[in-house]
């Protein structure tokens, strides 16, 4: 500010003298730099490409970041409102439902192009859905291969199996503007529903209905801020600005997804100013990235994602999964490993979740009723039922080995690799073997699919995954991982009275007795049955440059590029 005021007092000084006829006099100016251009390039760090490219087959969320910067649905969450509204995306407005609950009318935005200049309109609406459909089988044709089932035909089914869209006609056109999306029967989550990524709209021009878009060689042409380039398996993701965007352009003109599977490189990559975001911040680097003013690391409030162990429950039986359970040591888990930036769980619905009931407790480690419910099985007879972790009863226990497990976790994620020896430290102390799986992040993922061969799920015994809200309802925490029409209930876990349960809490419109319904199946499931250790919920961390605005903070982890932009 001194030097600004210096210059302006030398110009006018220069100004006075020529007025009054001293020309002579030359004044060297200090020359004016030309402000650096602000870079219109953005890169993610991430620690994988997307798995699936087709929004009717993703599942996972690096698949899911991808398609979020190309497509979009009728509705979605608005990410910058703390209470997570429901907002019109290519809807122009709420629908309408009509007496009966299973009939909602819906208007659409005009002036809407696909990236292929095709016009989104309601006979796009019509071929989404009708692909959706397909893609679930509706219809139950029999010839309808296995394969071609989507894994997300679960989030499109009443817990009894039945599709929710109608088979036939799942969408009426009123006219070119509006719609009318017509259900089999009342379904209290639809409006949430659609807004996950299934439900995002592709180009009918450009797109196959009935086929897979292929990830590795094919392309999604969306109606988003950002088009699709190429994928380059496991180096990047490329998109380029949609410059006939129908909201304002996207402030960004090019978009990399810079895939660094193994975390220390990506988090170095953040340091070094090589990416200007990062998915997959490592907790140790926390105080480095505080005290570096070219870096914004923002935390506070609580996820609403869930990370467990996983038993595989049809090789691990119910009294097995409640010793494991009370066998780990959480709070080294915790305090060690994720450095306190993660808190405990009680189960899959975090505590600012809907439906979450504070009286519902998991497992916590208490190493001699472990111990003693192993004792149950008529093992370790001679042995103590004791907490030592050393001493001569504790090398005895370790001495055992009564059943050999495998974990399997993602190679290059740092802190699944590093829980594998504490499972084999906490579990040797009841007699079970540990045998190390790692793997890559696609065998990894397809298997807790069940897609890998050969075994699919049955190739995991235990092993650790996460899973996040698709929309806000206690319904879709809990039937997608505990529900065995499920393609995500890698557990493999059933419980009749539980599916019994997910039926009646759909149909059940009184809200007090909807949450005695789910507080029913969450004692099952956390108290009881114990498919899951539970493991902990995360803080919010997001970690990014500091010239990076308009960064949407949310407890849902919904990753936007737009509406960032760089100071």
């Amino acid at each position: 500010m001194e030097m600004e005021k210096k210059n302006i007092a030398i110009l006018i000084l220069a100004i006075a003298l020529v007025a009054s006829g001293v020309g002579n006099i030359i004044f060297m100016l200090p020359p004016i730099e030309p402000a650096a251009p602000v870079s219109k390039s953005f890169v993610v760090g991430t620690g994988s490409g997307p798995s699936d490219l087709d929004p009717v087959r993703s599942w996972d969320s690096a698949s899911n970041d991808v398609i979020e910067q190309v497509c979009e649905g009728l509705y979605m969450y608005n990410l910058s409102d703390p209470d997570l509204g429901i907002v019109p995306r290519l809807a122009s407005d709420f629908g309408t439902w009509d007496a009966t609950g299973t009939k909602l009318t819906v208007p659409l935005r005009t002036g809407v192009l696909f990236h292929d200049g095709t016009k989104f309109n309601a006979s796009s609406v019509v071929w989404t859905f009708e692909r959706i459909n397909y893609f679930i089988n509706a219809s139950g044709m029999p010839w309808i291969l296995n394969e071609t089932i989507s894994q997300i035909h679960s989030l499109y089914e009443f817990p009894n199996g039945t599709t929710i869209l109608d088979p036939v006609t799942p969408v009426t056109v009123n006219s070119e503007y509006s719609i009318t999306l017509n259900l089999r029967a009342p379904y209290a989550v639809f409006e949430p529903l659609i807004c996950y990524v299934t439900a995002f709209m592709l180009s009918p021009a450009s797109t196959p209905q009935f086929e897979y878009v292929d990830t590795a060689y094919g392309k999604i042409v969306g109606t988003g801020p950002f088009v699709y380039d190429y994928y380059v398996a496991d180096t990047e993701v490329k998109f380029h600005r949609w410059d006939s965007y129908w909201r304002t352009l996207a402030f960004f003109e090019d978009v990399t997804f810079a895939v660094i599977e193994d975390s220390t490189t990506r988090n170095n990559a953040m340091l070094g100013h090589t990416i200007d975001y990062l998915l997959g911040s490592m907790s140790s680097l926390f105080p480095t990235y505080d005290a570096d003013v070219s870096i914004t690391h923002r935390s506070g409030g609580r996820a609403m994602s869930y990370y467990y162990l996983g038993m595989n429950t049809k090789r691990i039986n119910q009294t097995w999964r409640q010793a494991i359970s009370y066998a780990i040591n959480y709070t080294y888990i915790i305090s060690e490993l994720q450095d306190d930036t993660v808190y405990r769980s009680n189960g899959p619905l975090a505590p600012d979740f809907p439906g979450y009931n504070a009286s519902i407790k998991a497992a916590t480690w208490n190493l001699a009723k472990a111990r003693t419910i192993v004792k149950s099985m008529g093992f370790a007879a001679a042995l103590t039922a004791d907490n030592l972790t050393t001493g001569t009863n504790a090398d005895a226990w370790k001495a055992l080995t009564l059943q050999t497990w495998n974990y399997s976790y993602n190679i290059g994620n740092d802190f699944r690799e590093d829980l594998y020896p504490v499972l084999k430290n906490n579990l040797e102390l009841i007699g079970i073997e540990v045998i190390d799986q790692g793997m890559s992040w696609s065998d990894f993922i397809y298997r807790a699919y069940g897609y890998m061969e050969p075994g699919g799920y049955d190739s995991l015994m235990l092993y650790w995954i996460g899973w996040g809200p698709d929309y806000l309802s206690p319904f879709n925490m809990i039937a997608p991982l505990f529900s065995n029409k499920s393609a995500s209930d890698s557990a493999q876990y059933y419980n009749a009275d539980v599916e019994k349960w997910l039926e009646e809490v759909l149909e059940e419109t009184d809200a007090a007795k909807r949450a005695t319904l789910y507080s029913k199946i969450l004692h099952q499931i956390v108290e009881v049955d114990m498919p899951h250790a539970f493991g902990y919920h995360p803080y919010q961390h997001s970690v990014h440059s500091a010239d990076i605005r308009g960064v949407q903070y949310n407890a849902m982890g919904g990753f936007y590029v737009y509406p960032m932009y760089r100071v």
